[in-house]
This record gives structure tokens, C-alpha cells and sequence, in this order.
């Protein structure tokens, strides 16, 4: 007992400083594999990361495992323990036969026995899965089992922060590389609406001419639901454009949604809407739409909210180019005038 323990206790230190080793999500996962590979003395770890487009596992580490093995084909998320995908525990005691499993002679032939599947869950969400693999057969206990689920856990909290860093790190590489806001504001909408989960997310600004909200990019709404009708900025989430955070949490029922029969027919559960400023004045929104309800964590906020702002910078970056822009052309054409004077008899 005491050796187990002393080997939880190390897993769970060196998981720990896996974590907060590096912000790259590769050299993070592959850590956490090896870990486990090396304290628990298995055959092999894996981490599998769900991919809801193509209703995939995609693996994104691995330790112990041949390349033939890895390279065996696509992992199908319901042909592949689905069940560890709805968030529970899977022990398959012996890989070569049991039916839940899409590559059984491919296990065989890897020399895998058993196989403990684990879901890895951040803020609610099941992300991918972890997969421990032993050379014999082998039944986990509930003890252990609950042990590597709350390790799995923080792994996918780990995968979690580093993508946000990834979005953070891949706007400000926008920003830097481009003084074209509609090509910023595109990278916005893209990367929140993937790395979030999230059904879709969109970015208004605000036309105080006619008094509405003009939509400047979206990504994950249907052309249909665009083209519902104009956006009425006293008549849509008002609250925002005073600097408040507004979460609608049923958008075909607020009465500060402005088209919820359009919201309902999209799909669209809840909405969540961050004021995008510049300097001290909000000049549109950023909205995060969801298709089940959800709540924000207070540092998911803090993060929308951060995304919010690089936005409104690149809009102002945008504004002073052109302002430079335009007295640079203003200086050239009168020094033009002045040599032409000077040509003169």
C-alpha cells in the first residue's frame, strides 16, 4: 500500500509540473503520457482529443506505442469506446476480442491486453479521452480509477489554458503582421468559436448614423440567420453598448433578443455579449453564441473579454493607418505643388 501510494503521490507531482512546465500543448501532453507510462509501469499512455466535425478521436500524444500502431487509421469516436465520450470510465479487460473496440487485431498484434479509457473534462465539457494500456490483463480499481480521472482532469484543464493561448498568441501574430481589421476580426470570431466549443460567434460594430449594430464578421451562423434583418442597437442586448457583459441564457425567450424566433430556428440556445472599446468608448460587440445553455466561468469571461479588446486595438490600428495614410498622400501632393512652383519661369 505504501508503495502505491508513494507512486500516486510521485504521478501526481510530476503531472503537476508537467502542467506548468510549458504553454505548448504538444510537449505538455506528451509529458503526461510518459508519466504515466514510467509510474505506473504500463505498457503505453494516449491522449485523444475529440473532433466534432469529423466525429473523431484524434490523437495528440503518446508513450510506449510502434508508429504502425499509431498509424493504423482513423479512431472512430463511436466505434472507439464511445461510451468514455458521455463521460464514463471504460475498462476493457481484454483488447483483442472485446466488441467496444475498432482495432482489435491491431491490438493483438501490439501486444495490448487491457485498456482503461478515461474521459478528460474541462469546464463541463468531455474534450478527448486519456487511454492507459497494459501488456497484461488487468483490472483497475475504482481506487485508481478515480485517482487518473482526477489527474485526467487537470490535464484537460491543461489543454484548455493552452489553447487559449494559442487564440491569444495567433490574434496578436494578426495584428502584427496585418493593419486589415476585417482580416483581424475574422481570426476572432474563427478561433473563439473552435477552441471554445462554442455554435458560433459574431462581431458588430456600432453605425450611430442609423442607430444599429453593422456586422463586421461571423463564423458558425447560417446565411439565413444573417440576413434576418437589421441589428437595432436599442432593441438588441441595449446593456452592452453601456460596457456591460449581458449572458442571455434563453435567447428564443429575453425579451432583449431582438429576433428570438430567428435565434430558436438557428439553434441558438444562449448568447453571450462582450463590449469591444476603444480608449474609453465602446464602438460595437463581440458575441459568443452558444447551442445548450452554459454558463461562463469568471476567467473564461476575463478571457472573452481580453479577445474583446485586441480587437478593438486592431480596429484603432486600422483607424490610424489610415489617418497617416492619408496625410503622408496630403504631404507628397503638396511638395509636388512646391516643385512644380519652383519650375516655373
Amino acid at each position: 500500500m505504501e508503495n502505491t501510494e508513494t507512486k500516486c503521490s510521485k504521478l501526481f507531482i510530476d503531472i503537476c509540473e508537467a502542467i506548468n512546465s510549458s504553454l505548448n500543448l504538444e510537449e505538455v501532453l506528451s509529458l503526461i503520457t510518459k508519466h504515466f507510462v514510467e509510474t505506473l509501469n504500463l505498457k503505453a499512455a494516449s491522449i485523444f482529443l475529440f473532433n466534432e466535425e469529423l466525429n473523431r478521436l484524434e490523437r495528440r500524444a503518446a508513450c510506449g506505442l510502434s508508429q504502425e500502431y499509431i498509424q493504423k487509421g482513423p479512431v472512430d469516436a463511436e466505434k472507439s469506446i464511445g461510451d468514455a465520450l458521455s463521460g464514463q470510465i471504460v475498462m476493457i479487460e481484454d483488447a483483442a476480442k472485446d466488441p467496444r473496440l475498432q482495432y482489435r487485431k491491431e491490438n493483438k498484434r501490439e501486444g495490448i491486453a487491457s485498456i482503461l479509457s478515461v474521459p478528460m473534462r474541462a469546464k463541463g465539457k468531455i474534450i478527448g479521452v486519456l487511454r492507459l494500456y497494459t501488456a497484461e490483463r488487468r483490472i483497475f480499481t475504482n481506487d485508481e480509477t478515480v485517482f487518473i480521472s482526477g489527474l485526467a482532469k487537470m490535464g484537460a484543464t491543461a489543454i484548455q489554458n493552452a489553447r487559449y493561448f494559442k487564440i491569444f498568441n495567433d490574434i496578436c501574430q494578426s495584428l502584427h503582421t496585418s493593419l486589415r481589421p476585417k482580416e483581424v476580426l475574422s481570426c476572432i470570431t474563427r478561433e473563439l468559436t473552435r477552441a471554445m466549443k462554442i455554435k458560433a460567434c459574431a462581431i458588430f460594430l456600432i453605425n450611430r448614423v442609423e442607430n444599429r449594430l453593422d456586422l463586421s464578421s461571423a463564423y458558425g451562423l447560417s446565411t439565413a440567420y444573417l440576413n434576418k434583418g437589421p441589428v437595432d442597437a436599442e432593441k438588441s442586448i441595449v446593456e452592452t453598448l453601456d460596457g456591460e457583459k449581458v449572458w442571455i441564457a434563453d435567447a428564443s425567450s429575453d425579451t432583449r433578443t431582438q429576433y428570438p424566433n430567428e435565434a430558436r430556428k438557428e439553434g441558438i440556445a444562449s448568447i453571450l455579449s462582450v463590449p469591444i472599446y476603444v480608449k474609453d468608448s465602446v464602438i460595437g460587440v463581440l458575441r459568443l453564441y452558444t447551442a445548450a445553455r452554459y454558463q461562463f466561468s469568471e476567467n473564461e469571461l476575463q478571457f472573452i473579454s481580453s479577445i474583446a479588446d485586441l480587437g478593438g486595438i486592431a480596429i484603432e490600428n486600422a483607424r490610424i493607418y489610415d489617418e497617416l495614410k492619408v496625410d503622408h498622400e496630403s504631404l507628397i501632393n503638396e511638395v509636388h505643388r512646391w516643385f512644380d512652383y519652383g519650375r516655373m519661369p
